[in-house]
């Protein structure tokens, strides 16, 4: 038993806890729960905290969202931080990693509100003047604060995800079983694209864009998107659609001809009124060897 939940730390994180879209929830939740929840139920006699007496609902108001908004920029820093370092390859951010993130952002926010209570001390109503104690005392207030919030947002993830992952068994989007879909999403994890794998063609990038060219019946139809190429490559790492150029994914599937034409590589689909698509030497190794194998 403590072997599988030891295990279980160095697991990595669902992909949708790091989402950008779903940090951007969090951040916002977060804040909005604090502010509403130090407002309703005035924690810790923080509405005597000023002066020594108690202050207008107006004031308070205005006191808790300036202090939750501070400690909010220091989460949001993070977040970023967060999710940059997740999209670095090899860069795996596992249970345990993400919660000591969690961790240090709560010492962080500690130590914010620290500094304020310190530099503007002599108008609150604090117990003590010992840096450490005060310090203490907001690691514990901040986690009481923050722990609701933050299980609400990954409950409601959790939720989110499961239900996308409902549609695709479904096959809601082109009837079809679903284990013959390539399903596709955007740069906010919003499922955009459901295709037969044999009826996508190939993926062309336009700046922070990418066009899907695809097939239904004899017609050739085209889905664009707002997600990066190297998004979209992660996504599809599992399938035969792979990135040949800085601008081309392709499905390899449907490969029927490779042409070199001086340094030059085309593949071509033997698909009507589709274009040949380029190979750079920075992808033309993988590429060949996947076609070997294919």
């Amino acid at each position: 038993m403590i072997e599988e939940y030891t295990s279980a730390l160095f697991k990595n994180v669902p992909k949708y806890l790091l989402e950008k879209r779903n940090q951007i929830i969090m951040v916002l939740f977060v804040s909005i729960f604090a502010v509403a929840f130090i407002n309703i139920f005035q924690p810790f006699g923080s509405d005597t905290w000023i002066d020594n007496k108690k202050i207008t609902t107006t004031l308070y108001f205005l006191w808790s969202t300036v202090l939750v908004s501070i400690g909010m920029i220091v989460v949001a820093i993070s977040r970023v931080i967060m999710y940059r370092y997740s999209r670095k390859p090899n860069h795996s951010i596992t249970v345990l990693k993400y919660l000591g993130w969690v961790f240090l952002e709560l010492l962080l926010l500690s130590g914010a509100f620290t500094i304020i209570a310190l530099i503007v001390k002599s108008n609150l109503n604090l117990t003590t003047d010992d840096p450490m104690e005060i310090f203490v005392n907001a690691i514990k207030n901040t986690a009481f604060i923050l722990f609701i919030p933050y299980i609400l947002c990954l409950l409601y993830f959790s939720y989110q995800n499961k239900n996308f992952k409902l549609k695709e068994l479904m096959g809601e989007y082109l009837g079809v079983k679903s284990s013959n879909l390539i399903s596709i999403r955007d740069s906010r994890g919003v499922l955009q694209l459901s295709v037969a794998k044999e009826n996508l063609l190939y993926i062309e990038s336009a700046d922070n864009y990418i066009c899907i060219w695809y097939q239904k019946g004899d017609l050739l139809k085209k889905k664009l998107m707002r997600i990066t190429m190297k998004e979209i490559s992660e996504q599809l790492a599992d399938t035969n659609i792979m990135r040949c150029h800085r601008s081309y994914m392709v499905n390899l599937d449907l490969v029927k001809v490779m042409r070199r034409e001086k340094e030059n590589i085309f593949l071509e689909l033997g698909v009507p009124n589709v274009k040949e698509i380029p190979i750079s030497k920075t992808y033309g190794e993988n590429v060949m060897r996947r076609l070997v194998n294919v």
